[in-house]
């Protein structure tokens, strides 16, 4: 067997184990989700001590679906519909890289949110999955300099490390940096903004304007708190300036024991590094990102990608495409990494590509990448998706909405024990919003439950 077929069949047996995995989710959600636990009422009986679950191996030998058979199946379920939603589709066992299923696969369309499971693997392949990014005070003379390294998850009390939104405290930076002041005898300080890292990289002329009056984006900065939003919730309005708006957290925080001035703004060349907070491990970023679907952390991921790669950060999509290329993908045009772009175009064939080569990488934070991706009807945007008892903890998958546009890719394992990667696109051209969900659940539950055998 060669190495690929083993990591495949590696993540195969995790998934085999998710029905047990999903009942320690509900026990302790806080490890799972990265979301607070939520508050209950013990009861006062006593359940007994649960017995331990055995998970053999998967078989190499265990039969893959007919393709004959699963096409059958599959095509029946994505059959053009009256109001001219048509379908494109690619199933592939992991373990061989064989194609089970194509339906017009190689055809570019609009992934939406599906793309940003290609921007996740970008973003780990070349940064890594232990980096933390950094944000930094430096001092020059009576000027303070606070510098954003690209983390937009950043807390305005103290560092919390249970949690990637608010890893990074601005009242513990801020308490540091006040420290290293007292230690130099320094009372009174200028504080100057360095949100220079992404250049004039805030907008993207794919963006449609109503994305921005919407609350799906918001101007991207190296240097924000909660994904650029006003506040912790995920539904709370993005902020027009979320790069200011942090430093008037700090400043605000900082001034309670020095006297703190505005200062200017832009690149600074000066200044000693007195002091730094550091964001979660990019690995977690990426799995919040993805759990959520986060337009800001997507977009921001997509701009370090770029500069990694020595390119401007405005060629954040081309840099994820290159990236992506080099996983299998072909013939794509990304206009932007988190999916908002109605101009973006790669292919399911691609998506099942990438993930494909991600899931039997050398590189174990690519391997992860399919652990971070929503559990159905369990958490993230598939909460509320394949909740039944075929699908239910069996699937991982990033969904994908945009209007006349709906996406999902993901794994399932099939009733034989194959491990099988998917990606469904639908696209409705009078513009339904997010079309025919209901009938990709279907055929992603036909897919989980397949024997497909003659």
């Amino acid at each position: 067997m060669n190495t690929a077929a083993r990591r495949a069949i590696t993540l195969g047996v995790a998934i085999v184990a998710m029905v047990a995995v999903i009942v320690a989710m509900l026990l302790a959600p806080r490890f799972f989700t990265g979301e607070p636990e939520a508050s209950y009422i013990p009861a006062s009986a006593q359940l007994a001590e649960a017995s331990p679950v055995a998970v053999q191996d998967l078989d190499p030998n265990a039969a893959q679906p007919d393709p004959a058979v699963l096409t059958a199946s599959l095509d029946a379920i994505l059959a053009d519909k009256s109001d001219k939603t048509s379908f494109n589709a690619q199933v592939v066992d992991v373990a061989t890289g064989n194609v089970l299923y194509d339906r017009n696969s190689e055809i570019n369309g609009t992934p939406a949110s599906s793309l940003k499971v290609v921007t996740a693997i970008a973003a780990l392949d070349a940064l890594g999955g232990d980096t933390q990014l950094s944000t930094s005070v430096l001092l020059d003379g009576g000027t303070l300099v606070l510098r954003g390294g690209g983390d937009v998850l950043l807390g305005d009390r103290e560092s919390d490390p249970t949690h990637p939104k608010g890893y990074a405290g601005l009242a513990t930076l801020a308490k540091q940096a006040a420290d290293e002041l007292d230690k130099r005898g320094i009372e009174e300080v200028e504080l100057w903004l360095d949100d220079s890292l992404f250049g004039d990289a805030r907008n993207n002329p794919a963006w449609d304007k109503s994305l921005f009056t919407s609350n799906n984006i918001g101007e991207v900065y190296p240097i924000a708190h909660y994904a650029g939003r006003a506040g912790e919730s995920t539904s709370t309005a993005y902020q027009s300036d979320a790069a200011q708006q942090v430093r008037k957290v700090f400043a605000k925080a900082l001034a309670e024991r020095v006297k703190v001035t505005e200062g200017g703004r832009g690149p600074y060349a000066g200044g000693q590094q007195i002091t730094e907070v550091k964001s979660a491990p990019l690995r977690d970023v990426i799995k919040h990102m993805l759990l959520v679907s986060d337009n800001y952390i997507a977009e921001t991921m997509g701009r370090l990608v770029a500069l990694n790669r020595q390119m401007p950060a405005e060629q954040a999509g081309a840099a994820v495409a290159a990236v992506a290329q080099e996983h299998g993908a072909s013939d794509l045009a990304l206009f932007d990494t988190s999916g908002l772009a109605a101009k973006n175009k790669i292919s399911p064939a691609s998506l099942t590509a990438v993930l494909r080569s991600a899931a039997t990488s050398k590189k174990p934070e690519l391997r992860e990448v399919v652990y971070s991706l929503p559990v159905a009807g369990y958490n993230g945007t598939l909460m509320n998706r394949l909740g039944g008892s075929e699908t239910l903890g069996l699937v991982r998958a990033k969904t994908g909405s945009l209007t006349g546009v709906a996406t999902l890719t993901g794994m399932t394992m099939t009733e034989d024990g194959r491990l099988l990667a998917f990606s469904i696109f639908a696209n409705q051209p009078n513009g339904t919003l997010a079309p025919h969900k209901p009938t990709i659940d279907s055929a992603v539950t036909a897919i989980r439950g397949c024997g497909c055998r003659v």
